[in-house]
């Protein structure tokens, strides 16, 4: 029996790394014709420690730091626990629509979503204006400048207006390539979380250097 329950859960094992990495396959092979939230190709990809294709696209999209991207993104308790936050809910909620388009066997998984579904559900929940956790700040302006956007005691102390112009800012620096010649070129400064409304000794979601690019792009004349 013993060794019976060894076998059942091995393979349970086995069928999540075989959809994980399947579906982060399918992901590296199309790096170059996806963009990430400011409508860049992402430069790289920072690995995780979990091989769930909607997390490390979560990651790509929003340049989060490895250590701070992780399954308390969308769950609460337990890492993968069936407990979702606001945020995570919302996720799920485009998920579940998107499954049960799917044609196939009755019992669907979300490792089952093709990479352009999985984007398809994080546009959804990472839309303008959608604010899971009810803070004043949409998720979009949330995880572009490293906050929680399922958690409603994270948020930025810069009022939500300021931070809306500075993201249409940097979305105009995207589509005329200025953001793109800085990144190459390099922000030339350290990252100062404080500006986007960061606590002091607070730690973003999103890497410093990216912080550093979108505050360098925003100084720039």
């Amino acid at each position: 029996m013993l060794r019976l329950r060894f076998i059942l859960a091995l393979a349970i094992l086995a069928g999540f790394f075989f959809y994980s990495w399947r579906g982060l396959g399918e992901l590296f092979r199309e790096r170059g014709r996806y963009t990430d939230a400011l409508g860049l190709i992402p430069a790289a990809t920072p690995p995780l420690r979990f091989g769930v294709p909607s997390l490390q696209e979560l990651a790509v999209r929003y340049h989060l730091d490895p250590k701070q991207a992780t399954c308390a993104l969308c769950h609460v308790g337990a890492e993968g626990s069936g407990n979702f936050n606001p945020f995570g809910q919302d996720y799920r909620a485009a998920v579940q629509r998107l499954l049960a388009e799917m044609e196939g066997a009755e019992r669907k998984s979300i490792f089952q979503l093709s990479p352009t579904q999985v984007r398809q559900a994080l546009a959804e929940a990472t839309r303008d204006g959608l604010d899971s956790d009810g803070d004043g700040y949409d998720n979009d302006l949330e995880l572009l400048f490293g906050f929680h956007p399922g958690d409603g005691a994270s948020r930025p102390s810069r009022p939500a207006e300021v931070l809306l112009v500075h993201r249409e800012r940097l979305r105009q620096a995207a589509r005329s390539s200025q953001l793109e010649a800085l990144l190459r070129r390099g922000a030339g400064r350290p990252a100062d979380p404080g500006f986007w409304g960061h606590p002091e000794g607070g730690i973003p979601l999103v890497r410093l250097e990216r912080l550093a690019l979108y505050q360098a792009a925003l100084e720039a004349p």
